[in-house]
């Protein structure tokens, strides 16, 4: 990636680093801008906020150096607009403050969830005993591709796959000629593109096949086990199951403490938003959604 693509990428982040505390003292210090600490937890803070297209790119040495120096970048840009004394301006003190909002609120909404009851695995059998229609399948094959948006370049590596060339090795190379690749694990058979969808199916496992044209572009795609219609089995989907219900369990425990709230706080709405007529005098909403009974058959057994 260039350095300039980085550098628009770091700006767009939260500003982590200018939210540090006196413990950076005591942690690798990376670089000194201007007597700033660019910490390794910084870094690795910063990382997260990527968009996942990148994050691999900071698996190689040099990707940490760009991303480093595009932190750099951005704190020297950060400190050039406080000595324009920007950070007093009042426009930018009421985006300051919406975005300290923000951030207080998604650290209490952590803060909550992640104290949730956990669940057994006792729980996560009794959840799939009862919802067993919810977890059975079509036939299934696993799959890897490469996508395309060029013909040529398609029809180039395919010739590569035909002279011996591994799949691995296509996958790793081509995205650097504006291909895609993905493991995409097990399809199932009626929820992808048709044509990509009947080459996979048809494909002899460990063969490549293609190019292979959907409205994306031009695949190159290698087949492999492939799994009758039937019953996914408790290990297949038991982080299905967990994923569901540990969101569900949070979202509980956040709607419980947002009504113990609303129910303690006197709430006075002074004005009607866009409307007429005189707001009540005060206002105890009832929490969005409380009382409803969670759905029955969740999710996990979709996406699969």
């Amino acid at each position: 990636m260039r350095k300039a693509a980085w550098v628009l990428l770091v700006v767009a982040l939260p500003l982590l680093s200018a939210c540090s505390t006196g413990k950076a003292k005591q942690e690798k210090v990376l670089a000194m801008v201007n007597g700033q600490p660019i910490t390794e937890t910084m870094l690795e803070e910063e990382a997260k906020s990527l968009p996942p297209y990148v994050q691999p790119m900071l698996e190689t040495r040099e990707g940490r150096k760009q991303f480093l120096e595009s932190l750099i970048t951005r704190d020297l840009l950060m400190q050039e607009a406080v000595r324009r004394g920007m950070d007093r301006r009042e426009d930018i003190r009421e985006r300051l403050s919406m975005a300290r909002r923000s951030i207080l609120l998604e650290a209490l909404l952590r803060d909550v969830t992640e104290n949730a009851p956990g669940l057994s695995d006792e729980a996560l059998k009794k959840f799939y005993d009862t919802n067993q229609e919810s977890f059975r399948v079509n036939e299934r094959v696993k799959v890897s591709h490469v996508l395309f948006k060029d013909r040529s370049k398609a029809e180039a590596w395919a010739r590569k796959a035909e002279n011996g060339v591994p799949f691995e090795e296509i996958m790793k190379e081509a995205p650097g000629e504006e291909g895609v690749a993905a493991d995409l694990g097990f399809i199932e058979r009626g929820k992808f593109d048709k044509a990509f969808e009947a080459a996979a199916f048809a494909a002899t496992a460990g063969k490549v096949t293609g190019p292979v044209r959907t409205v994306y572009g031009y695949h190159l795609i290698r087949a492999g086990e492939k799994r009758p219609a039937g019953m996914q089995t408790f290990e297949e989907v038991k982080g299905q199951i967990e994923a569901e219900l540990r969101e569900q369990a949070q979202r509980e425990a956040f709607e419980s403490l947002l009504a113990q709230m609303k129910k303690q706080a006197r709430i006075q709405v002074l004005a009607a938003p866009g409307g007429e007529g005189p707001p009540p005098a005060s206002l105890t909403p009832r929490v969005p959604g409380s009382g409803a009974q969670p759905s029955g058959a969740p999710a996990p057994g979709g996406g699969r």
